[in-house]
């Protein structure tokens, strides 16, 4: 099978057993054309072990400023909806039409096209309370500002709106740059992921190759190739698997090696690996 089917996982398993002084690592340094490859072994094991190490620093980044989004987003929309309901209800409440049309004329100032913008996105949201806040006269402050409401004034509330709005377009700014790095041309995360793997998937070629030109006994190479083909055993099963799954519902085979890896190049032919 390809190395390409190696998971990341599978793959420091292998060098894992290769690397470790109690197991494979004292066969491959008696080798001598083996023997030079162990630094490099060492750097494709932990590039591989980094480049996922900083995708989860990213995942759980990501994870966190979604969580606080939608956490201010209920504050954001909440303050909204209120800030809409008092002007209402003061203008209905008022026997003076001219307080009503003050009250309203504040309202629309806020919410010129009402309360359609607490469903849009998050960006929106921050955007659009930009635009009510610029449409906001001193003049209407100061009215806000002589409306009580729990804990307050009508003012104290737009602006817990108007700072939530600022707050989540600023996690915007946060996750649109994090899902940025995650693509494969970002020159991180994704990207870094494929020539980790790449790299490790070059050194490993290179050992089964200097191997054959040993011609070690056949306990060294038994041992040596044991974790190899145990692990590549496991993926030819998985991809197995798969493909008379997808064969099943009547769609094409799914590409090999992890959900979402990028594919890599189809190797030479491997020693004792079918």
């Amino acid at each position: 099978m390809a190395l390409k089917d190696l998971s990341p996982r599978q793959m420091v398993q292998i060098t894992a057993a290769w690397l470790d002084p109690e197991r494979e690592r004292p066969r491959l340094a008696s080798l001598k054309r083996c023997a030079p490859l162990l630094d490099d072994i060492e750097a494709a094991h932990d590039g591989i072990l980094k480049s996922h190490r900083r995708q989860k620093k990213a995942n759980d980044e990501l994870s966190e400023i979604q969580q606080k989004q939608v956490a201010i987003d209920q504050i954001h929309d909440r303050k909204a909806r209120g800030a809409h309901a008092v002007l209402t209800a003061f203008a209905d409440l008022a026997d003076d039409p001219e307080d009503a049309a003050i009250y309203l004329e504040i309202r629309d100032q806020l919410f010129a096209d009402g309360l359609k913008f607490i469903s849009a996105s998050y960006s929106d949201e921050a955007g659009e309370v930009k635009l009510a806040r610029d449409r906001l006269t001193p003049e209407s402050k100061a009215a806000l500002k002589a409306l009580p409401t729990p804990g307050g004034n009508l003012l104290k509330a737009v602006q817990a709106w108007f700072a939530a709005g600022d707050e989540l377009g600023k996690l915007d700014a946060q996750r649109v740059h994090l899902e940025a790095q995650d693509r494969p041309d970002a020159g991180d995360s994704r990207g870094g992921q494929l020539r980790a793997r790449n790299r490790w998937i070059k050194v490993v070629r290179s050992v089964l190759q200097m191997l054959e030109l040993e011609a070690a006994d056949a306990e060294t190479t038994r041992r040596l190739l044991a974790p190899l083909q145990r692990e590549a055993g496991k993926a030819e099963r998985r991809r197995s698997s798969g493909k008379e799954e997808a064969e099943t519902e009547g769609s094409a085979p799914p590409a090999a090696g992890d959900a979402g890896a990028p594919a890599i190049e189809e190797e030479a032919p491997e020693v004792g690996v079918d």
